[in-house]
């Protein structure tokens, strides 16, 4: 999408800088017609520069993918959409943040409020699953002895 925006900016700049040429001319000719007609002119130009302005600042709509996060005890419990094949998609854990990634360009970064590791993980039909433990049970569990 940043290659088309300087192109269609130099496009709205050249018509609006055309309008106003033009507006001239009709103006030094015409009288008190010329004067009508470069108001619409102008008018026009503003309309169709916001128009453009409009069209390169939405862009292609984005989609919201919808997040669950439920947390009971010292496990979180996240199911998340996401757009993409299988391969596509993968996830990463760095100290209290799970970045997610999937197809088309997708990334979500969702803060979590303790850090954790990954107990289990699926993506099925385009829904992600992941299963989080609090670290420090983990860390407990190793360290106690088993007898």
């Amino acid at each position: 999408m940043s290659g088309k925006k300087p192109s269609a900016l130099l496009t709205s700049l050249f018509v609006l800088i055309c309008l106003l040429a033009l507006s001239v001319l009709i103006r030094l000719e015409r009288g008190l017609l010329g004067i009508v007609l470069t108001g619409i002119l102008i008018v026009l130009g503003f309309y169709w520069f916001k128009e453009i302005k409009r069209v390169i600042e939405s862009g292609r709509p984005r989609r919201e993918y919808p997040l669950e996060i439920t947390e009971e005890k010292n496990v979180i419990d996240l199911i998340a959409q996401v757009p993409g094949p299988e391969e596509a998609v993968s996830f990463e854990i760095s100290g209290k943040k799970l970045l997610v990634r999937g197809g088309m360009g997708f990334k979500k970064v969702v803060k979590l409020p303790y850090r954790v590791r990954v107990l289990r993980s699926s993506y099925i039909n385009g829904i992600l699953h992941i299963k989080l433990v609090r670290e420090e049970v983990i860390k407990k569990d190793e360290q106690s002895p088993s007898y």
